[in-house]
């Protein structure tokens, strides 16, 4: 039962690691295309690149979990 719920998990820190790479990179892409399209100025890369260095680190974390079947908001594998 303990083996269904390790990939149950790591199912779960596969959505989990989908659902960052969307919420963090449908902004940065709007934010491309708004510079690229003169919109705005080249200053909004700057928030940007800090924006996409916190959602990688956690989407490399979701899937590292995923990998290793531990839940998106547990630390280790369940017993």
């Amino acid at each position: 039962m303990g083996f269904f719920r390790n990939i149950w998990d790591g199912l779960l820190s596969l959505g989990a690691f989908i659902l960052t790479l969307v919420v963090f990179g449908a902004p940065a892409w709007a934010t491309f295309t708004a510079v690229t399209g003169g919109l705005v100025t080249a200053w909004v890369y700057v928030p940007l690149v800090g924006m996409l260095y916190v959602g990688l680190n956690l989407a490399i974390a979701l899937l590292r979990k995923a990998l290793d079947g531990v839940a998106p908001l547990r630390d280790r594998k369940r017993n």
